[in-house]
């Protein structure tokens, strides 16, 4: 079990000594989970993953029961290297077998074609794996824009080169898909610090107001005040989204220190609306009202010109 992510198959129980109808018993009185047919973990263990770890678990079990030989790909091997993802997919392992003619549904596994240059393949643990690119880009060709550019911004961030993602794209260019791939991959940014930021952008960009700046330094007598995560210098405004790391707060911070970060940041903002910008924030409930978004920063850009004007 240590040796496959917490897993036994029924198989090697009953070389431990354990009968079929034990394993049984033990999995209808709760103590173990059935994670794939024939293959078992220790149910409290199993339930308590958090939900990437836990996609690790049912890969390893899917990999555990699959015959034919399969790379993990998409979403699957994006999480087994660490590239960050907005609402992945979860309940479906994803694999690619260049032999099949078609992609198709089986037991909670995708299994897709599309052919593998070894440049673009992986060995983790004994386990081949899609490159950050390829997955990006397969990711991209079935997903829709917010999800696609996370996805690349992700593989960016994390020290995936434009090039090699621009490769990728070039092998896959006569893929269902590909235009959409080839639009988050033009915008693609690895200066977005999260999934989150990536899919304001997103909203944005779809909404007809691209970002001037990412990550904009703003200054004041004082020296460097901080970095707005979106910028529209030209209308003197600024962005920021506010997801659940914005206030850096530690776990299990005492109120005292919870709320000497947040003072800290609304002096921040106080700082950059003293140097005359404008400041709009959002969080994740917002993005799924981008008609709202876009009337507020409008709003703001109106306000930032009038005092441009009148100053």
């Amino acid at each position: 079990m240590a040796s496959q992510r917490g897993l036994f198959t029924a198989s090697q129980g009953r070389q431990c000594g354990y009968t079929t109808d034990e394993l049984q018993q033990a999995r209808v009185d709760g103590a173990l989970a059935s994670v794939r047919r024939g293959v078992y973990a220790l149910a409290a263990t199993y339930h308590g993953l958090p939900p990437l770890e836990r996609h690790l678990v049912d890969t390893q079990a899917a990999l555990m029961r699959l015959t034919a030989a399969a790379t993990l790909s998409h979403e699957t091997a994006a999480v087994w290297t660490g590239v960050e993802l907005l609402r992945p997919d979860l309940g479906t392992v994803h694999v690619t077998r260049p032999e099949l003619p078609a992609s198709h549904l089986s037991a909670g596994i995708h299994h897709h074609p599309g052919a593998l240059p070894k440049d673009q393949m992986l060995t983790l643990g004994g386990v081949r794996v899609t490159s950050p690119a390829r997955s990006a880009v397969d990711i991209a060709r079935r997903a829709d824009f917010p999800r696609g550019l996370a996805a690349v911004d992700s593989c960016l961030r994390a020290g995936t080169t434009a090039a090699e993602l621009l490769t990728v794209l070039e092998f896959c260019r006569a893929w269902a898909g590909a235009r959409g791939a080839s639009r988050a991959v033009s915008a693609g940014d690895g200066r977005a610090a999260n999934p989150g930021e990536s899919f304001s952008r997103a909203v944005l960009i779809e909404n007809g107001l691209a970002p001037s700046a990412l990550q904009h330094a703003v200054h004041d007598g004082r020296g460097l005040i901080g970095y707005a995560d979106f910028a529209w210098p030209e209308h003197w405004t600024l962005g920021e989204f506010d997801g659940r790391l914005k206030y850096a707060v530690p776990e299990g911070a005492d109120p005292d220190a919870a709320g000497a970060v947040v003072w800290a940041e609304k002096q921040r903002e106080d700082r950059f609306r003293n140097r005359g910008y404008e400041v709009v924030r959002w969080t994740w409930v917002d993005l799924y009202r981008p008609g709202q978004l876009v009337g507020r920063l409008l709003a703001a850009f109106a306000r930032g010109s009038a005092l441009r004007r009148t100053g």
